[in-house]
């Protein structure tokens, strides 16, 4: 190896687009300058930035100095005593840092085939309690090094964990058309009318107009069923008598033992209790109550590889219908 790339290789050197492509910048900066750069954006306190990666307060100290007159600019503002991120720093983080976690994402499958991790995920109320824990099971029973994190709430309240940052990924069981979040179907799912008033069974599908009267209890507004049951209804969502909203599909069915109490659930939802005789499901003339499930992420988010092969597990999962 000649001099050249031999200082080359100690320095850190490499060439990028920076700035978006607008202008060529050729840096001679390290990775663990950058690492530091990262690790001191998300926490600005340099001695447990140091304690963590093993430095002395001095060394990060100098690794920022050196980056900052790397790029002839100040990064961080110095006020009391306390480093701050500042309109520069918050600008290069932008640019960086996927560019950085992409190097780690690099070396990391050369070095350790094993996924390891865990996965933040944000889960809708029918998804989280009848389907994703199948899925997760069946993923670490593969990937001992791998766990989870769940946040449940309606399809709203995910996106909005999504698109916050707070969460990796999430399940949602309703349509979401924000521009910073993409999607894909993870499988289909059916809603029933159902209720637990033996005295509605009848041999003959309902009409959805003998039924609008009855007490309907439906989840709250913002959840996927209750949404898709209601675009369905059309014209005639109007007329319905929305005798309760509850959070949660436990709390519904636990009402639906009342006289005259009727409600549309996930069929996921509904099994165990059509099985027992413990709800009946009530066929509506000319409805099918039909969705898709989704899994949703957020369209700037960096796919790690421990990423990336969960989503591809959940497209080959056969838990369910496609």
């Amino acid at each position: 190896m000649d001099s050249t790339a031999k200082n080359r290789e100690n320095t850190g050197f490499f060439a990028g687009f920076i700035d978006g492509g607008n202008v060529t910048m050729h840096m001679r900066m390290t990775l663990r300058q950058l690492e530091l750069f990262l690790a001191l954006s998300k926490r600005p306190h340099i001695g447990e930035v140091g304690k963590e990666v093993g430095l002395t307060q001095s060394a990060v100290s100098m690794a920022i100095k050196s980056l900052e007159e790397i790029l002839e600019t100040r990064l961080f503002d110095r006020i009391n005593k306390k480093i701050v991120l500042n309109e520069n720093g918050r600008l290069f983080l932008g640019r960086v840092e996927h560019f950085v976690l992409g190097l780690k994402e690099a070396e990391s499958i050369f070095r350790d085939e094993h996924l390891h991790g865990e996965i933040r995920v944000g889960v809708s109320s029918s998804i989280a309690n009848y389907i994703i824990p199948k899925i997760f099971y069946s993923f670490m029973q593969s990937h001992d090094g791998v766990s989870f994190k769940m946040d449940t709430g309606n399809t709203h309240e995910v996106v909005s964990l999504i698109e916050n940052g707070r969460v990796d990924m999430g399940f949602i069981e309703g349509e979401y058309d924000g521009l910073d979040v993409q999607h894909e179907v993870l499988g289909k799912d059916e809603l029933y009318v159902v209720t637990g008033d033996a005295s509605l069974v009848r041999e003959e599908p309902y009409r959805m107009e003998e039924l609008l009267s009855k007490r309907w209890v439906l989840r709250e507004k913002g959840s996927g069923t209750r949404e898709t049951f209601m675009n369905h209804l059309g014209d005639l969502s109007k007329s319905l008598n929305v005798f309760m909203e509850l959070d949660h599909t436990g709390a519904v069915k636990s009402i639906l033992s009342n006289r005259d109490t009727v409600s549309c659930l996930s069929r996921y939802s509904v099994q165990k209790e059509l099985k027992y005789g413990l709800l009946f499901r009530l066929p509506v003339e000319g409805y099918c109550f039909s969705r898709s499930f989704y899994t949703v992420w957020h369209k700037n988010k960096f796919m790690s590889s421990l990423i990336t092969t969960f989503i591809e597990f959940t497209r080959s999962w056969d838990g369910m219908s496609r």
